[in-house]
């Protein structure tokens, strides 16, 4: 899909939102409080949830309804340099990503995943990132990102009513089912009508298939870290991170970029192996099975 021809700057203010549970580390609330912030940002807003997606779609939702420029999303298990905002926001661009460590010890590895090639699944991102500059990536976890409003407009007029955040199949694009019955209902009114308009039937039968489209065809469900992004790239924002924003993702230790890069690199390499295969292996089952339904 063609990117939109997008502003040169994207400068204002941000709305900063918190999501966690009832329990939190004191070394995060405290890099969480330390933040650098200009005098027009948002107060530091928390959400207490169980549910994360529920607490970040709270968060979207006032966002939007603000004046605010962007949404600043942070997770409250998660050490931030201080000037984590300022460093992403000098890019003057619509979506980024700080740099973090996923929440495992045994198969440590970054929350990005590399670009989306057009291809599910999204590869994991494995091996060294060149720091001191940008990366184009596919995805990222929603603890330290940053979202023009435009993103998520953007976003949320191709989800037609459906939350941003979500867990999802993403099985079938999204939908607009009252569209999609109009063309059912009115095929229907032909046959019973013993109508054989040829011209008539096939406007309702293209504006069900412009509506009902496979994507993925499978019902396994996608994090909705990964179908943001991909909605945001549909709709012509490409995500990029930012490695100069370390973040620490508490577990019972401080994860962090030196820890990543202390693997040997047999072991960067078997894990690179292993994870191609499987991707490999996903993506030839997804095109098995678009094709037999495309074919049926």
């Amino acid at each position: 899909m063609t990117a939109k021809k997008q502003p040169h700057k994207y400068t204002g203010s941000v709305y900063i939102g918190i999501v966690g549970p009832d329990g939190e580390y004191g070394p995060c609330r405290d890099s969480i409080e330390r933040l650098a912030r200009r005098g027009y940002d948002s107060p530091l807003q928390y959400i207490r949830a169980t549910k994360g997606y529920e607490a970040r779609q709270w968060h979207i939702n006032k966002f939007i309804e603000s004046h605010y420029d962007f949404i600043f999303l942070m997770d409250v298990d998660m050490i931030f340099p201080q000037n984590a905002l300022e460093r992403l926001r000098s890019h003057e661009m619509p979506y980024l990503s700080g740099f973090y460590m996923r929440r495992n010890l045994d198969a440590m590895g970054p929350v990005w995943y590399r670009p989306f090639t057009g291809k599910f699944p999204l590869e994991p991102w494995v091996g060294e990132i060149e720091e001191g500059q940008l990366h184009r990536i596919g995805a990222s976890g929603w603890g330290c990102i940053l979202a023009h409003r435009s993103v998520i407009l953007g976003v949320r007029e191709l989800l037609k009513g459906e939350w941003e955040v979500l867990e999802d199949d993403m099985d079938v694009w999204a939908y607009d089912l009252e569209r999609i019955m109009g063309g059912v209902n009115g095929l229907q009114r032909l046959i019973d009508d013993n109508n054989d308009n040829k011209i008539a039937r096939q406007a309702f039968l293209n504006e069900i298939k412009e509506e009902f489209r496979p994507l993925r065809c499978d019902r396994e469900q996608i994090g909705s870290d990964i179908r943001f992004p991909f909605y945001a790239l549909q709709a012509g924002f490409q995500l990029y991170g930012d490695p100069g924003v370390l973040c620490g993702h508490m577990t019972n230790m401080e994860l962090g970029l030196a820890h990543y890069n202390a693997i040997p690199k047999e072991r960067v390499a078997q894990v690179k192996k292993e994870q191609r295969r499987e991707v490999n292996r996903q993506r030839k089952l997804l095109t098995e099975q678009k094709e037999s339904v495309l074919n049926a």
